[in-house]
């Protein structure tokens, strides 16, 4: 390994927030972030879950990020997830091996004892596929990412089921306008969504965030409800589609949760809803909107109906430990 190199814990100054995202921007141009989206989401962490960030350097200058800890998403006791990116002319020099081994030093004798290691790989990274898999990692799920040019999507071809839709007792609507209605809207979609989300494929089992920490992320800088917009039958959300900013990349949203109430399936709620949502962000002059679904999830079909075109997709590696 390169002398000079050296491993320390993050400070959460403004030059470490921009160190470790100038790291993750050269490491993946196309996904690039900025300080804004990382200090948000590290300020609204559940502070009983362990969480770290590392910065890498050679001779003061940083050029690898990482951080581990507990998965509040999905926690259970001795799960650990991690994460490790490398600025790419400093790979194969054994910066990543001293780094997981530094993390794997100031985990495996607390308590809980690890059980099982979490991380993430995108599949036309073969350098990161090797690393993860070479410490014992396998793949859990892969998530199929795609993409759809805004400008160019036509609603034509679904005005069939939009108006069977709207000739229903089902009223798709722009959540805006029930925000603006109902002071309990948020709370009524937060309930929703975990509704909805319990028929979404993960590679464990999720938990219930705190409805605080919901409402931070749609409170966020990505956050934009106004754009989403909800099914409702006699007051109730039966269905739901999101849309969310990607504050580094203007043009772009990012597809959140869309979900239909399994009473109120194959009616053409979710198609509607979509397309709507789409058509939103065409109006408000968006170029492009990023999605992801379990490869096996049949609302990837529906994706790709809608003119989602697949991108490089990410891995979800799980290590078993043995005990």
């Amino acid at each position: 390994m390169r002398q000079g190199f050296a491993i320390r814990p993050f400070d959460g100054s403004d030059d470490d927030y921009q160190a470790i995202v100038d790291v993750w921007n050269a490491a993946f141009p196309d996904e690039i972030t900025n300080v804004e989206t990382r200090r948000h989401h590290d300020e609204h962490l559940q502070k009983r879950f362990l969480f770290e960030r590392l910065v890498g350097e050679i001779d003061g200058t940083p050029v690898l990020n990482a951080y581990y800890g507990e998965d509040e998403w999905s926690h259970f006791p001795g799960k650990y997830r991690l994460g490790i990116q490398v600025v790419p002319e400093y790979r194969r020099m054994g910066f990543g091996r001293a780094t997981y081994d530094y993390i794997w030093d100031r985990i495996k004798d607390r308590d809980p004892r690890p059980t099982k290691l979490a991380c993430y790989a995108r599949e036309d990274d073969a350098d990161s596929m090797r690393f993860v898999e070479k410490r014992g990692f396998k793949v859990a799920q892969r998530n199929q990412f795609s993409m759809l040019d805004v400008r160019s999507f036509d609603p034509r071809p679904f005005e069939g089921t939009l108006k069977r839709v709207d000739e229903s007792e089902v009223d798709v609507r722009p959540f805006g306008e029930l925000m603006a209605e109902d002071k309990d809207a948020l709370h009524k979609a937060y309930e929703a969504g975990w509704e909805f989300l319990q028929d979404v494929p993960f590679p464990e089992p999720i938990q219930k965030w705190p409805f605080e920490q919901y409402l931070s992320e749609v409170e966020g800088p990505w956050g934009m409800p106004e754009s989403w917009f909800m099914a409702v039958d006699q007051g109730r959300y039966v269905g739901m589609s999101q849309l969310w900013r990607i504050p580094a990349m203007p043009a772009r949203l990012q597809t959140g949760l869309t979900g239909v109430a399994r009473t109120h399936r194959r009616r053409g709620l979710a198609t509607a809803l979509k397309v709507r949502a789409i058509s939103g962000a065409k109006e408000a002059g968006f170029e492009s909107i990023r999605t992801d679904n379990e490869e096996n999830n049949p609302m990837y079909v529906l994706n790709a109906k809608l003119g989602f075109k697949p991108i490089p997709s990410w891995l979800a590696y799980r290590n078993e430990l043995k005990k």
